[in-house]
């Protein structure tokens, strides 16, 4: 099987069919989320697989966000 990663915007018609088809009401409980290696971006995505591809749908990124604990000394 290919493993392909495509952008939401540019995906296919007969992809975005099957997703319409495969989550008529919505994906938003079936997404997840991941970290790109040497960059603080999380990306939100989906997992479908058509024709024998398996196909991961970015949907959208955000900078990660480092929340620092303080002392409360300092």
């Amino acid at each position: 099987m290919r493993n392909l990663i495509v952008n939401y915007r540019k995906l296919p018609e007969r992809i975005m069919h099957s997703l319409q088809t495969k989550y008529p009401d919505g994906f938003d409980h079936d997404t997840f989320e991941f970290e790109l290696p040497g960059k603080q971006i999380i990306c939100r995505a989906l997992r479908i697989s058509v024709d024998g591809v398996n196909y991961l749908i970015k949907l959208e990124q955000r900078p990660k966000r480092t929340d620092f604990l303080l002392d409360e000394d300092w």
